[in-house]
């Protein structure tokens, strides 16, 4: 049996509405886990936020560090620090969970989750000019 994806297709006004979604998402103490995540989750937490907030990124941990961040131990010394959940990175990158006939489950996003950033040549360790052209080619075909 051959496994086919069902038909799906995405629509601007769904995007649009999102952006807004995220924009009030990026207002909250979770922000700065988002822009402390890098490569295109932190581009698009700047898009939504813009530069002027960048600095609120040294101010140090979010009162939600604790119950939903990440926790290390280092010599005995327990740390915490802002850390998105897999469903925030979801909703950021705008994921569709698509399920089939079968049951099974498949996943598209308007943007590529870290996974597939991780792997593609864009991924080079910092935000390059090529990434930007890239992110606003991707921008201005939505």
């Amino acid at each position: 049996l051959e496994y086919k994806r069902p038909v799906f297709s995405t629509v601007y006004a769904d995007y649009v509405v999102h952006e807004q979604y995220r924009h009030e998402f990026m207002n909250q103490p979770r922000a700065r886990a988002a822009l402390l995540h890098g490569a295109l989750i932190w581009q698009l937490a700047l898009h939504s936020i813009g530069f002027n907030e960048l600095p609120s990124v040294l101010d140090g941990i979010s009162q939600e560090a604790i119950p939903f961040g990440l926790m290390l131990s280092v010599n005995g010394q327990t740390y915490f620090n802002d850390e998105l959940s897999e469903e925030e990175v979801d909703f950021i990158c705008r994921t569709y969970h698509i399920y089939d006939n079968a049951g099974n489950v498949g996943k598209i996003s308007w943007w590529p989750r870290p996974q597939a950033w991780a792997m593609s040549g864009l991924n080079v360790g910092f935000w390059s000019t090529w990434c930007e052209q890239w992110f606003q080619k991707c921008l201005n075909n939505i």
